[in-house]
């Protein structure tokens, strides 16, 4: 057995032992698997398309159907062809059913100039949206008296001036991010547009991607761009387990994920303004 066979032996033993340990991690290690490698038993496809199937993630489970079919047709891999035409068949009912209209297919997809002035419009609304207003907007804080508390000034008196933008967001940067989103099979298209002080962030996504699922995108995409972007620059900090990285102390985020460039079909919209620990996501 080869090496790189061996890895995936392994790999698709210890997936299988999480499954009924914890299917989250589970799901991780299929992802890698899938990522990577090409397993060649048809058993390893069934589970990753029940993990995926059971958290409503039907385009990627029906691209992951599509693939083993494909093989089985090639006789590259083990399987029963029936079984899984029937498991396409109702992962594409599902996908009918969460979403009438066409599925558009991964493959060639690109923001197009029309996208990215749609796009780029739905940014400058939620910019607006970041400077005047919050989500504590609704407190009434009285500062009367403040300067009678002890180092009262010194408090108060500090600067609020934007830090200076000295991390420029590169092409480069761009690029890797993105790549490194569009391995999720949930995202057909996406696009980083700085606008000076503030970074929007604009994803397309598969019809039937949960509200939760597009937040974890979103965060996926930050966490890779602020990686790329440490790595040119090495004082700034990577992103952490706990945080999306220093590149975003700053820049102000507006995040809008959708199935389509309209408002309409928007799935998740969030901000973030600098100095704040996480993303606010606005229902």
């Amino acid at each position: 057995m080869s090496e790189r066979m061996n890895e995936l032996f392994t790999l698709t033993q210890k997936a299988q032992k999480m499954e009924m340990i914890n299917e989250e991690k589970a799901l991780e290690l299929y992802l890698e698997i899938f990522e990577n490698y090409t397993p060649k038993i048809s058993k390893t496809y069934e589970s990753f398309i029940r993990l995926l199937e059971k958290r409503q993630r039907f385009v990627e489970a029906e691209v992951i159907c599509s693939k083993a079919i494909e093989l089985i047709k090639a006789d590259e891999i083990s399987g029963t062809l029936d079984r899984f035409a029937a498991i396409k068949e109702r992962l594409d009912r599902k996908i009918e059913e969460l979403a009438p209209q066409p599925i558009a297919k991964k493959k060639g997809i690109k923001l197009t100039r029309m996208h990215l002035i749609l796009f780029a419009t739905i940014i400058i609304i939620g910019v607006l949206l970041v400077r005047y207003t919050s989500p504590f907007e609704d407190l009434n804080v009285n500062l009367e008296g403040k300067d009678s508390l002890n180092n009262g000034d010194s408090i108060y008196g500090e600067s609020t001036d934007s830090p200076e933008i000295s991390y420029e967001i590169t092409e480069a940067m761009k690029e890797t991010a993105t790549n490194t989103l569009l391995k999720n099979h949930d995202v057909l298209a996406a696009d980083i547009i700085p606008q000076e002080d503030t970074l929007g962030i604009a994803i397309i996504i598969s019809a039937g991607t949960t509200q939760d699922r597009a937040q974890e995108l979103s965060e996926i995409y930050l966490r890779a761009l602020a990686g790329a972007a440490s790595a040119t620059y090495k004082d700034l900090d990577a992103p952490t387990k706990s945080t999306l990285g220093e590149l975003y102390d700053y820049y102000e985020l507006v995040i809008s994920v959708g199935t389509s460039t309209k408002e309409a079909d928007l799935i998740a919209k969030g901000t973030k303004v600098r100095g704040a620990k996480s993303i606010y996501w606005r229902n």
